[in-house]
């Protein structure tokens, strides 16, 4: 898993926290008025806490999580007995063996705590290290991914690094809300503006220039000037800053704008394992500020984290539910300790998560993604498969002139199975884009859907883990209860009809992702 710690360490966390805090803060203030309503705050300053030793703590394995202490276990079989070499099989004789490494390919995570409690993490270990080789091998100076099962937003991939400074805790990278959130926040104005009910996917707006920059006058209509014309999912697809904000500024009122990035998960603190920061969100009161920050200018941060909520929110039609990374606790005893799973809430109506995700197809196929996931002949890198996803991007002008630069979304786009954020901080010459490694892991994910689904039930035992036994189709068969010294009693005389009970029951499968909320009562 690399060298992952636990909280902030040293002199590595400090620069992080600072250096590159300060970065993002210019980045947002650049081409901010000189003055505005409200003092933005950066999202990397951390708050004064005094510790209260008296209170306990919710869950004692929490505290003591650590991803740095977690190895890789063999999922065994229990349909095969152990044979000698392997890794969870005592050896054959009185020779002491080398256990045979654990294959990444069937392994969990697994962190033994010195009280005797062991904790199995939901992280896929291919995923995972895939993700940090991605990042390793072309020498990205910060970069995070976050990757969620969306049945139930277990992650499957947490993974922070930095070659510009190897000491900064890879956790916080992912965890804390330390870059602007550039055109991702375009996804919280495109639903503000659909739940307002004046706005459709092909409401259309005109616009010249409005690139690489917004300026006032820019978002006056001039219709000698706005010869260009395009729609909202146009817009959301190609990163059109002026349409948005146009759209913005004529159909969103401040509290419309401030309820939705609520509803997403903005200004909120999202519960997690490790501590999520929260994602600051300025919406201004001024029409003509507002509208730049929801083009995707400034007043925003986001960390990889709730980036990747955030997509799993729009994949899941409306539905959030916090993310886990503890898939099962088993006490010194034995006993199952494991936490429950965070309630799924509605926050967005289906029908504008639903619009919003059909448009982010549109970023991979003929968007700002496209290079990423088309060749130059037009064929895609994964066939078969549209990812949802949306694109962004701002550059500081002080040094060190890091471009930050996101890909967050969903796959498959038609019925969601994972959802993803990607964040790399790249300096002027970078060696890829937040896209390209997202599309990189998707195609991983997609080679190991089968794999992933039998590893997923596997449960710990009490010094290993162990595979859950499937019959023919699929579903997981329960152990025979253990034949009793009780002779069993006599047959009921009332002859029934109910087929005999086989030898062993079976489970049906776990419906992906549970019972969906209901829709919010209007005026509720």
């Amino acid at each position: 898993m690399g060298t992952p710690r636990k909280g902030l360490s040293g002199v590595g966390a400090l620069f992080f926290l600072g250096t590159l805090g300060a970065i993002a803060f210019y980045v947002q203030q650049q081409s901010a008025p000189e003055a505005y309503d409200g003092v933005r705050k950066s999202a990397t300053v951390l708050p004064d806490v005094t510790p209260d030793d008296g209170a306990p703590l919710v869950l004692p394995w929490e505290d003591r999580l650590d991803l740095s202490a977690a190895t890789l276990v063999q999922i065994s079989d229990p349909a095969q007995p152990p044979t000698p070499g392997d890794a969870q099989a005592p050896a054959a004789d009185a020779v002491a063996q080398s256990p045979a490494p654990a294959n990444p390919k069937s392994s969990r995570f697994v962190q033994d705590l010195p009280d005797g409690h062991r904790i199995m993490l939901t992280l896929d270990p291919v995923l995972q290290e895939s993700a940090l080789t991605i990042f390793q091998n072309r020498e990205v100076p910060y970069a995070g991914a976050v990757m969620l099962d969306v049945r139930d937003n277990a992650v499957l991939v947490l993974a922070g690094h930095s070659s510009m400074d190897p000491e900064v805790d890879p956790v916080e990278v992912v965890a804390s809300a330390w870059a602007p959130a550039a055109s991702t926040f375009k996804l919280v104005t495109t639903a503000a503006l659909l739940e307002s009910g004046k706005v459709t996917p092909s409401t259309r707006a005109c616009f010249s220039g409005g690139l690489h920059g917004i300026e006032d006058d820019m978002l006056l209509d001039d219709p000698a000037r706005d010869t260009r014309c395009e729609t909202l999912s146009s817009a959301v697809a190609h990163s059109y800053n002026l349409v948005i904000g146009k759209l913005a500024l004529e159909h969103l009122e401040q509290q419309s704008l401030v309820d939705i990035a609520h509803a997403l998960q903005f200004e909120t603190q999202i519960p997690f394992e490790y501590t999520v920061e929260r994602s600051p969100a300025h919406i201004p009161a001024d029409p003509m500020e507002r509208a730049k920050v929801a083009a995707g200018f400034w007043n925003v941060d986001l960390s990889p984290v709730h980036a990747a909520t955030m997509a799993s929110i729009f994949a899941r039609g409306g539905v959030y539910q916090p993310p886990h990374i503890i898939d099962q606790v088993v006490g010194p005893e034995g006993d199952d300790l494991t936490p429950a799973r965070p309630k799924p809430t509605r926050t967005l109506s289906s029908d504008a998560a639903l619009a919003v995700g059909e448009m982010m197809k549109s970023t991979t196929t003929s968007g700002t993604a496209r290079k990423s996931f088309v060749d130059p002949q037009g064929k895609p890198y994964i066939p078969d498969v549209v990812v949802a996803g949306k694109t962004g991007s701002l550059t500081g002008k002080r040094a060190p002139y890091l471009n930050y630069n996101w890909f967050i979304g969903f796959a498959p786009a038609d019925r969601p199975e994972i959802a993803f954020a990607v964040l790399l901080a790249n300096e002027p010459k970078w060696r890829i884009k937040a896209h390209y490694a997202a599309r990189r892991l998707v195609q991983i994910y997609l080679e190991r859907r089968d794999a992933l689904e039998r590893n997923r039930d596997a449960r710990l035992t009490e010094t290993g883990v162990q595979a859950r036994t499937r019959d023919a189709m699929g579903a997981i068969v329960k152990a025979a209860p253990a034949p009793s010294d009780t002779p069993p009693a006599e047959p009921a005389a009332t002859p029934s009809t109910s087929p005999t009970p086989a030898a062993a029951e079976v489970d049906a499968l776990p419906p992906p992702p549970g019972p969906v909320p209901a829709e919010p009562t209007p005026g509720a």
